[in-house]
């Protein structure tokens, strides 16, 4: 069964993104803020090869079209958003113990070793916990963006985080963002349309391009509407 997706404007730079439905918060590939998605309007679309088009003439278009298809999936949308809160202290694990480091920046970096080492973490997940490690989340959500741009940690997608090094890991050379969106559209019509992602990572690796990159233009691409996902670890040209 094909899960919808919310398409939606980021406040910051009012370019249109999209995620699936449920997630509270993704990165906008264009500015790099982390958006809270239930404080957005949105339009809801069927998958998201058709909220990736859509994404793309509302880029192009502008608000107006946005607006009207917000209003044709209000009903739907307020069938999907919960009528109950879920609290942190539901979700928490005890089992980690009540010990906790000293120091806000340790705090973090201890959750995100817990949370997102071995596999990556959704940012709601980030957000929940925050609370427990005692931590705000507006300034949470400041060292997300600042330890991706130096590399610590990586966006696997727009809305979870793994966390790939240390706080004190990468040089200023590493930090740099680099946009590989034209390559990656060359390479895959070299390649007939179609290549895993796995295979583009291996690529701009032996280029020293992080992992980091490579996503974010990947995220770029589908937003734009050039390339979408078949499945898992896929990526397409649109026809």
């Amino acid at each position: 069964m094909l899960k919808p997706f919310f398409v939606f404007m980021c406040p910051k730079c009012h370019r249109f993104t999209n995620a699936p439905v449920g997630q509270k918060r993704r990165r906008c590939s264009y500015c790099g803020k982390i958006i809270d998605i239930s404080k957005a309007a949105v339009a809801m679309f069927d998958d998201q090869h058709a909220a990736t088009r859509a994404t793309k003439e509302f880029n192009a278009s502008g608000s107006d079209e946005f607006h009207k298809a917000v209003e044709r999936s209000r009903e739907r949308v307020q069938e999907l958003v919960p009528t109950e809160t879920i609290n942190a202290e539901d979700l928490s694990d005890d089992s980690e113990g009540s010990e906790l480091p000293t120091g806000k920046t340790k705090r973090l970096m201890t959750l995100l070793e817990r949370e997102a080492r071995k596999k990556s973490c959704s940012l709601d997940r980030i957000e929940e916990l925050s609370p427990d490690y005692q931590l705000e989340w507006d300034w949470v959500e400041e060292q997300l963006t600042k330890l991706g741009n130096r590399g610590t940690l990586v966006f696997p997608r727009p809305w979870s985080v793994k966390l790939v090094g240390t706080s004190s890991d990468g040089s200023e050379e590493d930090s740099r963002e680099v946009d590989v969106s034209k390559d990656i559209l060359r390479l895959l019509k070299e390649q007939g349309g179609r290549l895993s992602v796995r295979k583009l990572i291996a690529h701009y690796g032996k280029k020293s391009v992080s992992e980091n990159s490579v996503f974010t233009s990947l995220d770029r691409l589908m937003n734009s509407g050039d390339i979408y996902q078949p499945k898992p670890g896929l990526v397409s040209l649109v026809e």
